[in-house]
């Protein structure tokens, strides 16, 4: 089974095993940003606070999305409602999809008495050196230039064109997920999951040391992903939903509402010792 489906049958199993708050509301934000416009998030809140953000800039799919729902209509739905957005082919609707699966699963955690750990670098994870050979899905401009002044080699998988050209000492940029197989360690974007590539991704990484997802949108349970060797999941806590959705109105991004977190596969007790600690 592909990773999604089975995170979505994970995510049905836990809604089914307690009261899971009804959506408070949804931001959505503008699809037309300004220029020098950065923040680029829309959020589900459900009632008892829990949130998932949801990567929002994404052409006509979140222009078209704009046309068709308005933020009040999913007001006092249950979060499951949207959560079936995921069903069909439209980027901005799947990933309003995965934001419900996201609030969903930290709903359940605070139920259960679970908390990631907090984050740290986003290259701690993997603590790469000179021998190492680090693969990138996702071209992360900052950290690859960290690691090519290391002299670490880098090969970063990225279908946009406009970084066709952006490859430079030590630094090997193609479309092709085969280039992952000559490295030991890999730091994956979460939106992978939405596009439908990370089942192909993973099974290029099979010979790895370390492969770590990461992404504010990452909220979602680690189960499927720790079941295909991915050694850390890093995500996004929404702390105050309130704040966050006025940060991202005003362009102040997420950093003093939100929680970076890491979830270390050697540390996560697992869906059913969580079930099991869950407070009705």
């Amino acid at each position: 089974m592909p990773v999604l489906p089975e995170l979505l049958a994970q995510t049905g199993k836990i809604a089914a095993a307690f009261d899971v708050p009804r959506v408070r509301r949804v931001y959505i934000p503008d699809p037309r940003p300004h220029e020098n416009r950065h923040t680029e998030f829309g959020v589900v809140e459900l009632e008892d606070g829990s949130a998932g953000l949801y990567y929002a800039w994404l052409g006509d799919s979140q222009k078209s999305m704009v046309r068709r729902f308005h933020a009040e209509q999913f007001s006092g739905v249950p979060p499951t409602e949207i959560i079936s957005l995921l069903e069909g082919d439209n980027d901005a609707d799947r990933s309003l999809g995965m934001a419900a699966v996201n609030a969903i699963t930290h709903s359940f955690w605070r139920r259960s008495g679970y908390r990631p750990e907090e984050a740290g670098d986003s290259m701690g994870a993997l603590a790469p050196d000179t021998e190492d050979h680090v693969g990138m899905v996702g071209y992360f401009p900052s950290l690859v230039d960290r690691l090519r002044r290391q002299g670490i080699r880098v090969t970063v998988i990225e279908k946009k064109s406009r970084f066709a050209d952006a490859g430079e000492e030590y630094v090997t940029i193609t479309d092709s997920p085969a280039g992952l197989e000559a490295c030991n360690k890999i730091l994956c974007t979460a939106s992978t999951l939405l596009n439908d590539s990370l089942d192909e991704i993973l099974q290029h990484c099979r010979d790895a040391e370390t492969i770590v997802v990461v992404g504010p949108t990452a909220g979602f349970l680690p189960d499927p992903l720790f079941r295909r060797n991915v050694t850390a999941l890093g995500g996004t806590e929404i702390l105050d939903a309130e704040a966050t959705i006025d940060n991202l109105r005003n362009d102040r991004g997420l950093a003093d509402s939100t929680h970076k977190y890491l979830i270390p596969r050697t540390s996560y007790p697992g869906l059913d010792t969580l079930l099991s600690r869950l407070n009705i």
